[in-house]
């Protein structure tokens, strides 16, 4: 019976083992994946003042889009896909249209979306910019700069409804009918991305990681 008994208390213990290896597991689903652990935004990356800032773009000359976000701007995630990749960088000291201007005057985009409230988007020759005011945080802007790979499988095409022509997005993803293959495919998924969304997303089967950042938000 003592035999017994010290069996049954192994066997328990090793199930107990087991259980905290696998449930440790990091499952992102969707190929997704954030860079910073899971946690909340009391502790935002560390910002340059609005002065600093402006004296950095002054005194420097960006070689690219890529090169003046990492010289100017926080990076907050990285969101990385089977499908491409996408750097998340931040700032509170300039709003949505001043961040915009900034980046069009240092670096000038080969196209440049029609504002729509709280969101913009930039088209460059290799990635795209895209920005958003934060739905979590207030006063934060999201800067999105995506590979058009990242782009083209990712995004929900109804995202760019009237701030991109879809004939522009043709030309940038070079096919002929981005819009009706790629809502053709969100609609099989269950969703598409609809923007970086902070605390992970917002429902639908395409999700964000569970890591710091949450990875991208479903879109419709």
């Amino acid at each position: 019976m003592k035999d017994i008994g010290s069996v049954a208390l192994f066997t328990i213990f090793a199930a107990f083992i087991a259980f905290f290896i696998f449930d440790s597991d990091d499952s992102t689903g969707s190929g997704i994946s954030g860079t910073y652990e899971q946690g909340s935004y009391d502790s935002l990356p560390e910002e340059p003042s609005r002065g600093e800032i402006e004296e950095t773009l002054e005194n420097q000359s960006f070689t690219s889009v890529e090169n003046m976000m990492e010289e100017t701007f926080p990076q907050l995630d990285t969101v990385q896909t089977d499908r491409g990749r996408a750097e998340i960088y931040m700032t509170s000291e300039f709003n949505l249209r001043e961040v915009e201007d900034l980046i069009v005057e240092e670096v000038p985009p080969e196209e440049t979306g029609d504002r729509q409230g709280d969101k913009q988007a930039l088209i460059y020759d290799e990635e795209f910019v895209i920005l958003k005011e934060s739905e979590e945080e207030a006063g934060l802007v999201l800067i999105e700069v995506a590979e058009k790979e990242f782009v083209r499988n990712n995004y929900s095409p109804s995202f760019f409804d009237g701030m991109l022509a879809y004939a522009l997005l043709n030309q940038a993803f070079g096919t002929n009918d981005w819009r009706n293959s790629q809502r053709n495919r969100c609609q099989n998924a269950g969703g598409c991305y609809g923007g970086y969304t902070m605390y992970g997303g917002n429902g639908g089967s395409f999700r964000g990681s569970s890591n710091r950042g949450g990875g991208p938000g479903a879109g419709k």
